[in-house]
């Protein structure tokens, strides 16, 4: 059943660990040594601790929330944040990596020079991982009835805007994209102004519609299969890094696909032409390769060494490892350990 939220912006609030707050102070004004990054007309708020410091700037208006947010890290660092409400925004990446762990969606990145829409739950915590660097991020959070009015111009845009409405608890996030020269100029534009009152509200609503036009544009290029070649290697390179780090979780086409703002079909052809073999392949032979080490180097059960590699059973592994190296598990050991006996395991 559809429930219509009030209709003002979503707004974002980040906060650290109760036992790091203990330790830090917060303002609503930005230090002197920090005015280089001031945003004229802004709502501040300023945060400064052992792990560094980062500023959270807020304009806004009756149909979006513009969020400018400067982190400046010194250590490590994970931060807590949740949304007002229910929060449809397009996301920007100027500088540094973060990553992200959006309740019901898991982990992603947005590295820098990249853009996306994102649907977050309201009230739900979410967690925010910064390295020890700076990273300048840029957020625009719109209402639902300015949502509503461009909803129409794709099928996923209609999904967010019914999440918005239904208070779905599960996040959502829409292909991202490479901030090129003409997105650069538009968000450069919007940081840069010295307009005052009426008048910087219309410029920023312009603004804000060119950036919405050069995604649209992006989306559609993408849903005809048109992905320019250096943002689908980009994609693949994140992705094939996502599985090096994750190899010993379920790893579904569907999700992987999802994950790099694909279709399904697209993501495993694009794949293939970026490895010269299947996703389901490439993680196959990377489950190998490292039990295969394991074997050599260890006296970790095979049983163990299945699980701990990804694999839902021995029996499969045993089927793969075959396939790959052209012996068992148990025989691939006993060559490289003089027949070494493995707690009377049989593969």
């Amino acid at each position: 059943m559809k429930m219509i939220i009030d209709d003002y912006p979503a707004t974002i609030r980040f906060l650290l660990s109760t036992k790091s707050e203990a330790t830090t102070e917060s303002s609503p004004l930005l230090p002197v040594h920090y005015q280089h990054n001031a945003l004229r007309g802004a709502f501040v708020t300023y945060t400064e601790g052992g792990f560094g410091c980062f500023a959270a700037q807020e304009v806004r208006s009756p149909h979006w929330v513009m969020g400018w947010l400067n982190f400046s890290i010194r250590h490590p660092v994970t931060l807590n944040f949740s949304a007002s409400k229910p929060m449809v925004a397009l996301i920007c990446t100027l500088r540094g990596r973060a990553v992200y762990e959006l309740p019901g969606f898991g982990n992603f990145s947005l590295p820098k020079g990249r853009y996306g829409f994102y649907y977050i739950p309201p009230h739900l915590a979410g967690n925010m991982f910064l390295a020890e660097e700076e990273h300048h991020t840029v957020y625009f959070s719109f209402s639902a009835s300015f949502l509503e009015s461009f909803a129409g111009q794709h099928i996923n845009f209609q999904e967010l805007y019914a999440a918005q409405q239904q208070q779905v608890t599960a996040a959502n996030v829409l292909p991202v994209f490479k901030i090129g020269v003409e997105e650069r100029k538009i968000l450069d534009a919007i940081r840069n102004s010295n307009l005052t009152g009426p008048a910087k509200q219309i410029f920023l609503q312009a603004r804000i519609n060119d950036l919405l036009v050069s995604y649209f544009a992006s989306l559609e290029t993408s849903d005809k299969g048109r992905l320019r070649i250096e943002d689908q290697q980009e994609r693949f390179k994140e992705i094939e890094k996502f599985i090096q780090e994750n190899y010993h979780l379920p790893l579904k086409m569907q999700f992987l696909s999802r994950k790099a703002g694909m279709n399904l079909r697209s993501f495993e052809k694009g794949f293939k032409a970026s490895f010269g073999v299947k996703a389901k392949e490439y993680i196959e032979q990377l489950r190998v390769k490292l039990a295969a080490d394991l074997l050599k180097s260890s006296d970790m059960p095979i049983t163990a060494i299945a699980y701990h590699v990804g694999f839902a059973g021995t029996n499969y592994f045993s089927f793969v490892f075959r396939k790959i190296q052209h012996c068992s598990p148990r025989e691939y050991r006993q060559r490289n350990e003089g027949k070494k006996t493995d707690k009377g395991e049989i593969l």
